[in-house]
């Protein structure tokens, strides 16, 4: 973005470049950031959903002892 900057006699200086567009790489290296974060969350919820199926498979031996299954 440019700007004009204004001149301690009121008038207006240069045009500035006021911040500026990402680079190529720059906009690779945040992309690959958020591609890591996603991954991350993605093997914390597969850790979660493998720990609640077994879980859930001790319940079912469990119940198949009380029935007097696992006999």
């Amino acid at each position: 973005m440019l700007r004009r900057k204004r001149l301690p006699d009121g008038t207006f200086g240069e045009l500035e470049n006021i911040g500026s567009n990402p680079t190529t790489e720059e906009q690779v290296a945040a992309l690959g950031f958020q591609l890591a974060q996603e991954k991350i969350n993605s093997m914390q919820k597969d850790v979660v959903i493998n720990g609640l199926g077994a879980q859930v498979a001790m319940l079912k031996i469990e119940m198949m002892q009380m029935k007097g299954g696992g006999e």
